[in-house]
């Protein structure tokens, strides 16, 4: 396992590409205890996913399933990254579970949730400007995931762009293009994690392969003035037993704020 440090030069290539690919954050240990909380996870019935009917695919706040999904809230090296990119008050949004089998890819091209700093068509953003950043995803990949499984899949330097992608960025192969950047797939071995700014154009890459399944757990943060979407939001109770346990960082990256604007 390799503790991710939040580096001059990491956080400028991050900044610079919307992406990072990160090999051996998780140990195999956790891998394989994730892997297995992930799978009986998905072996329960889930009223959340059958609400967005996305039985088959997801699994919503993984944090109350176990001990183990608790500990990737806080983990070494990734919530020094997340702060210093979203600040110290930045917390966790959600955290599900994903299980990716043939045919079953979101395969289209995207931003996640809403275009959050729009750029007028003709205008570029100066290039001494960094694109703010307001969510990071994350994806803790508990399968070796070769370009056959279909990893995630990027356009490099598109959250620069201040918009989606449209049908006419696209190259002859039908991916976009961003100022001369071309697709990139993010293959990695069980405990690689990567990460993107949610403005980066991306989707999964198609799962091409004969049976196998693609398990993700995701984790994205966000600044505070970003809302928490644990379903059914306000009406959501979080147990007690994981508030009992956190620390008190553990506590605000999952959402327990002191007062502050607008209460």
């Amino acid at each position: 396992m390799s503790v991710v440090i939040p580096t001059p030069e990491l956080l400028d290539q991050f900044n610079r590409d919307g992406f990072l690919v990160l090999p051996d954050v998780l140990s195999p240990t956790e891998v394989a205890t994730l892997r297995a909380g992930l799978e009986r996870v998905f072996n329960q019935y889930s009223p959340e996913a059958e609400t967005y009917h996305m039985q088959d695919i997801w699994r919503p706040k993984m944090f109350e399933h176990g001990e183990e999904f608790e500990a990737l809230i806080d983990h070494p090296g990734i919530a020094d990254f997340t702060e210093a990119v979203l600040g110290h008050d930045c917390h966790m949004i959600a955290e599900t579970g994903l299980k990716t089998s043939p045919g079953k890819t979101i395969t289209f091209w995207h931003l996640d949730d809403t275009c959050r700093f729009p750029i007028p068509d003709g205008q570029k953003l100066n290039p001494g400007i960094p694109m703010p950043t307001y969510v990071i995803n994350m994806n803790y990949y508990l399968c070796d995931v070769d370009d056959e499984l279909g990893p995630t899949q990027f356009i490099p330097g598109s959250h620069r762009a201040g918009r989606a992608p449209r049908p006419e960025d696209n190259d002859a192969n039908g991916n976009p293009v961003f100022e001369g950047r071309t697709m990139v797939s993010s293959a990695g071995k069980a405990g690689t994690l990567v990460l993107w700014n949610d403005q980066t154009w991306h989707r999964g890459g198609p799962n091409l392969s004969q049976g196998r399944i693609r398990w993700v757990i995701q984790t994205p943060f966000a600044r505070r003035a970003i809302g928490l979407r644990y379903w059914p939001h306000v009406n959501y109770h979080m147990p007690e037993a994981v508030i009992a346990r956190a620390t008190p960082r553990r506590k605000r990256l999952l959402g327990f704020h002191p007062i502050g604007a607008y209460g």
